[in-house]
Order: structure tokens, then C-alpha cells, then sequence
């Protein structure tokens, strides 16, 4: 674990998969994150790269080769190396290696820098392409902010939560499967300025997907908290949380989108994806200001 810190927050990253482990409110000593439940999700945050999500069948191709990847890529379940360290910023890095080659045949490197400005988290990805052809990929974030509610027998429930943007929104939602898990069509989609969390979000397994073309900053009201996420250079943004005993909401802003239930195999293909030259790196972020 790693740990940058301010006169405000103290942010905990994890070393394993680079994620945030938890942001403690130093005012009273909140930790304003989802504290892993097992019987919720497992998690508090990932660090998505090369795929958003899951991949029909695990599988994908790169010139007609077959790879296998795990949900939500490779990061997820490997160690980065710290690269530069300050009190109130850290930049975390991995580069690509022999066992990376096996599942994901590009040479890259990624860095994602975690920095405190006052009351806001700012979150950056590098990505650079260290072969000698183009490559592809997705990449984003997970994070899961605790929100208020209460137990019933059932396990939590939201209450007094609210999403709001800066306005009325016409967007594209990307409908998934019945399980969750890959995309089936997409529609057109309207998000009103603001959504009561429990009334207007589905809150069982599905993940809400919609292109973010349009959104520059959603704000989660809860727990007596605002959290603005600027994610004007988001591709789309992600909603979930799971029915059951986890007392969390993700606000996900990602570069890219899950497999869809019929999909284009090779990677190249695929909808959304990103791409780099030779040489060419991209960089890009969110950040969570918090009142």
C-alpha cells in the first residue's frame, strides 16, 4: 500500500492492480470509500487496462490469434512499481513483460498518477506505445463511493442519494445481457439534471453504460457529501452498484466498452477501442473534488 496526504485527505492506493483503497476524510477520520464487503463486491476501485469489462468468451484476436483475458483486463491482478513519490502525489507504472506478452501481445508502458489538490483527487493515465506497430486498447476507472442508506433483511438499501449533472441529457445507453455482462444494442437514452439514486437507477447487477460525449461533471450528493467527477474526457460513463449488503455507488468514467454479445474478435475492430502509433503516447484522466 501506498499513501499520499494532505492538510484534507489521506489517499490509500494499493500496489496490487493500482486502485484506490480508501480516501480519509482527516476532519473526522471518514474513510468516504466502500469498505469491501464479502458480501457485496469484493472490491473498492480498479485500475482498467486493456479492456473495459469482459470480452465475449474471455477471448479476443490480434491477427487472427487467439488471447484470453480476464474481466477488466490485465492490471487488475498484478503489481505496479512506484515511480515517483511525493507527499501529496504518486505516480504508479507498469511495462509490459514476458507474461503480459502471452495474454496481451503489444510492448507498452502505463503510469497512472494519483495527485491532492486541496479537496480534490485528480487521477491521470499514460499510456505509450513501446512496439514497432500500432496497438490497442481501453482503459478507465471504478471507484466506489460510500453512499447512505440503511439494513434491511435483505441486505442495504440506498436512500437520500442523488446524481446530478449540469443539465438535461440525450445521450446513448449501451443495453447489456441478462446477466450484465455484454452489450446487446444500444438505444437512444435521456438523463434528467438530476436522478434519485433508489427511484431512477437500476441497482441489481446491471451496469448502467452511456456515451459521456456530452457530460462534463456528474456530481453524487450522499452522507452528507458532494463529489464532483469531472470526466469531460471520458468516453462514457458507468453506474453500478449490487443489490446485497455493499453500501457503495461506482461512478465509472471509461475509454472504451464491454464486448458485445455478437462481437468483432479482432481487437482492431472493436467499437471504441483506442489505438497508439509507434512512439505515441495518450493522457488522460478524471478527478473527484470533494465538498
Amino acid at each position: 500500500m501506498v499513501e499520499i496526504k494532505n492538510d484534507y485527505y489521506c489517499v490509500k492506493i494499493n500496489i496490487h492492480g493500482g486502485a484506490l483503497d480508501s480516501i480519509i476524510d482527516l476532519n473526522n477520520n471518514e474513510n468516504l470509500m466502500y469498505e469491501k464487503d464479502e458480501r457485496s463486491w469484493n472490491g473498492t476501485d480498479v485500475v482498467i487496462f486493456p479492456f473495459i469489462a469482459r470480452l465475449k468468451d474471455n477471448m479476443y484476436m490480434v491477427d487472427n490469434k487467439e488471447y484470453y483475458f480476464k474481466n477488466h483486463g490485465l492490471l487488475r491482478y498484478t503489481d505496479l512499481f512506484i515511480k515517483e513519490k511525493k507527499n501529496d502525489e504518486v505516480t504508479l507504472g507498469f511495462d509490459s513483460n514476458s507474461y503480459s506478452l502471452e495474454i496481451y501481445p503489444y510492448l507498452f508502458s502505463f503510469e497512472i498518477n494519483y495527485k491532492l489538490i486541496k479537496n480534490k483527487l485528480n487521477i491521470t493515465y499514460k499510456i505509450t506505445n513501446k512496439d514497432n506497430k500500432r496497438i490497442y486498447y481501453e482503459f478507465g476507472g471504478h471507484p466506489a463511493l460510500k453512499v447512505s442508506g440503511c439494513d434491511n433483511d435483505k441486505g442495504f438499501v440506498i436512500k437520500d442519494t442523488k446524481l446530478i449533472f449540469d443539465n438535461d441529457i440525450n445521450t446513448i445507453r449501451y443495453n447489456l445481457n441478462e446477466d450484465g455482462s455484454l452489450i446487446t444494442n444500444t438505444e437512444a437514452y435521456f438523463i434528467p439534471k438530476e436522478l434519485d439514486v433508489t427511484k431512477d437507477l437500476i441497482t441489481k447487477y446491471k451496469t448502467i453504460i452511456v456515451d459521456a460525449k456530452d457530460i462534463n461533471n456528474v456530481t453524487l450528493v450522499t452522507n452528507n457529501h458532494k463529489y464532483i467527477f469531472d470526466i469531460k474526457e471520458a468516453k462514457v460513463l458507468a453506474l453500478w452498484t449490487m443489490e446485497g449488503y455493499g453500501d457503495y455507488l461506482c461512478v465509472e468514467p471509461w475509454w472504451g466498452i464491454p464486448d458485445y454479445e455478437s462481437p468483432n474478435r479482432e481487437l482492431k475492430d472493436k467499437p471504441l477501442m483506442r489505438s497508439l502509433d509507434i512512439g505515441e503516447s495518450e493522457v488522460s484522466g478524471y478527478s473527484i473534488e470533494i465538498f
